[in-house]
């Protein structure tokens, strides 16, 4: 008997893409593991994208036309998903021919994950192998200094986005997908695959390029909020991270707030702070004497800028 959904939903948001999207999907209905839709949601573009996407006949494509509002776009696939999964690709990047079987077969061997991603092969203008970190710890560890998923190879189980009603957010600009994988990462487990499953086009158009400053400054709120959520996360009882909650944190914003520090110096010093203390909870031969000069160094910068 045959399935009434499919296994995955594949969704790609496209805006003018007409350059590269024939190759975007060409490689999407290629793929080794065929029981999939594929949604493909025009966000309003204004190029001959639309033609493009019509002249596909096969019948796992549904073409969806809506206004231009990138984040409504993004909601509305989860909201149309029928997948047990649902798999992002960028509108041009280009899938390998087994990601969707990777994967698919992955999640369903690792039930407790939430969310998986991979690695990516850079081409174009640049070209490198974009790796990333591979478990959950880790992954929600360099979330306060960057984005470690790729947003072309995540792959979503869909009952934990409705279960934990889950989607993107306004107010962070392009780096929603960044947003979303720190939430999902809060209730739920995420891994990266030590595999590529994405071909990532480096180019001057990407969003990346366009739109840095935006991005940069609405990644930099996203890794407030995950310090913000880690040191909540510290233990009263255990002295080493009761100084790193009450003293040494913050302290440290001080600083930031008062320009003394880079963006960039305080969420490393807060990445090796907060790692250290997960990992090593119970060993102080550094932790006290480091907070304890910290402090001091930090609190007489303050002083001194006051006069």
């Amino acid at each position: 008997m045959e399935a009434k959904y499919p296994a995955i939903t594949v969704v790609t948001q496209v805006y003018n893409a007409a350059a590269f999207l024939e190759e975007t999907i060409d490689s999407v209905l290629c793929q080794t593991f065929t029981g999939f839709e594929y949604l493909l949601l025009d966000d309003g573009s204004t190029d001959n994208s639309e033609e493009i996407i019509r002249k596909y006949k096969d019948p796992r494509i549904s073409y969806i036309r809506c206004p231009h509002d990138f984040i409504g776009t993004q909601n509305k696939s989860f909201e149309l998903a029928k997948g047990k999964y649902i798999a992002q690709l960028d509108h041009d990047d280009i899938m390998m021919p087994s990601r969707l079987e990777v994967q698919y077969q992955f999640m369903e061997a690792h039930p407790d994950i939430a969310a998986c991603g991979g690695y990516m092969q850079v081409f174009g203008k640049k070209e490198y192998l974009w790796t990333n970190p591979l478990k959950h710890d880790e992954i929600i560890e360099k979330m306060i200094t960057y984005n470690p998923v790729h947003n072309s190879t995540i792959f979503y189980r869909r009952e934990f986005l409705t279960t934990h009603q889950i989607k993107f957010e306004r107010g962070y600009s392009y780096t929603s997908d960044y947003k979303i994988f720190t939430e999902i990462a809060k209730t739920g487990k995420l891994e990266n695959l030590p595999v590529v499953l994405t071909k990532y086009r480096s180019s001057d158009k990407q969003a990346t390029a366009l739109y840095e400053s935006e991005m940069g400054v609405a990644g930099f709120k996203i890794q407030h909020e995950m310090v913000d959520y880690f040191v909540s996360q510290l233990d009263d009882d255990n002295k080493y991270m009761k100084i790193a909650k009450h003293n040494f944190a913050p302290v440290m914003d001080k600083l930031r707030r008062s320009n003394h520090i880079r963006q960039s110096t305080y969420f490393i010093s807060m990445y090796e702070l907060i790692t250290g203390l997960r990992r090593f909870k119970t060993s102080s031969t550094l932790f006290l004497p480091l907070m304890t000069i910290t402090i001091t160094f930090c609190e007489f910068s303050l002083f001194s800028a006051s006069f």
